[in-house]
């Protein structure tokens, strides 16, 4: 859900009143409102949503993108209900595949959609509160969309058996997903912050270039323990039924970093959002995943191997060693769980 064009000129207005004027208009003068007043203003309240969601979602132009990702916030609000309401229905929906499906038809869609705007890789745009996305970041974000449609289907018991007999598909989704990684454009966080001056307004710079920042930590956590990690113990299956719980809230916390963060600038773009607003969701949405973290904290400590091992390949991330650790990995680990490492060599190597 990319935004719209630079020259689209779509503010909150009704027709050629704003909704503030229009709001206005409409409450009474006297000491107290009357029902019809009061009905008035609610009436104003519900042209003025249809009118939001016919600008937002069903305007010709970009009609496929745009019907896409209503699609996605529906399947997307009405998982998140599931989820708490009735987890075992929810865990055997179509919301486990079709939900990161959308996601990731989400984001191709933009690709092919977007394809006007900037090709600068140096400064993405999502982290100003001036400019306009990307095109490279718009394609990168098809990359982050894959490999959580990847994590859905594999901590579905429906879905991982299909895994675990495709050799390819399993090691090279579970170990190489930053090999492949590299046939995307890849976007800097250091080089966001490189034309502050144009991109980001005095009063919101420094609260950009915290922000950015925090979210650049966290990202780096997120390759290694909600990608990697997790994958690694799904790969071993040494994961019970509430670890799957706590671990599908946070693919849901994920979908909502990964693809409604795109909508999230579409509604800065536009106005409806302020962009300190705006980028504080995204981040409430990213830092939401530690809750699952903590609910699931035993684990770090019952797969003290695989916690390590991770951390080795978090501390070479910035290493050209980085590849050809998750190659030996790979190798390692498949030697492992098909029972292939004599028994003096897998006790020191595992802890299971």
């Amino acid at each position: 859900m990319s935004p719209s064009p630079p020259n689209a000129n779509f503010g909150p207005r009704i027709d050629d009143i704003s909704y503030v004027d229009a709001l206005e208009s409409s409450i009474p003068i006297g000491n107290g409102p009357h029902i019809g007043d009061l009905l008035n203003i609610i009436f104003v309240k519900i042209i003025y949503f249809i009118k939001l969601i016919f600008h937002l979602f069903f305007q010709r132009k970009f009609i496929l993108h745009r019907l896409i990702g209503l699609l996605y916030l529906l399947q997307y609000f009405f998982a998140f209900y599931l989820f708490f309401k009735n987890y075992d229905l929810f865990k055997s929906s179509f919301l486990i595949w079709s939900l990161p499906l959308t996601g990731f038809v989400q984001s191709l869609t933009a690709i092919y959609t977007f394809t006007f705007l900037s090709r600068t890789k140096r400064d993405a745009g999502y982290y100003s509160d001036r400019g306009t996305l990307s095109y490279p970041f718009i394609v990168e974000n098809s990359f982050f969309a894959s490999i959580l449609l990847f994590q859905w289907l594999y901590y579905s018991n429906k879905f991982y058996p299909l895994f675990t007999s495709s050799i390819i598909i399993d090691n090279l989704f579970v170990f190489l997903p930053y090999i492949a990684r590299q046939l995307w454009p890849k976007t800097s966080f250091r080089d966001s912050l490189y034309n502050s001056d144009k991109n980001k307004t005095e009063k919101n710079k420094k609260f950009f270039f915290i922000v950015t920042h925090i979210t650049k930590c966290f990202y780096i956590w997120a390759k290694h323990y909600i990608g990697f990690f997790l994958n690694y113990i799904r790969f071993f299956n040494r994961v019970d039924t509430e670890d799957i719980y706590h671990i599908y809230l946070l693919l849901l916390f994920g979908a909502f970093a990964t693809t409604i963060s795109m909508f999230l600038h579409t509604l800065k773009f536009k106005g409806y959002l302020g962009p300190k607003l705006s980028f504080m969701i995204y981040m409430v949405s990213y830092l939401a995943t530690f809750y699952s973290f903590i609910q699931i904290r035993n684990t770090f400590i019952m797969n003290i191997d695989l916690t390590i091992y991770v951390f080795i390949g978090l501390l070479l991330n910035f290493t050209r060693y980085q590849h050809a650790y998750q190659i030996f990995l790979m190798v390692l680990f498949n030697a492992h769980r098909d029972n292939m490492l004599p028994n003096d060599i897998k006790k020191y190597l595992f802890s299971s």
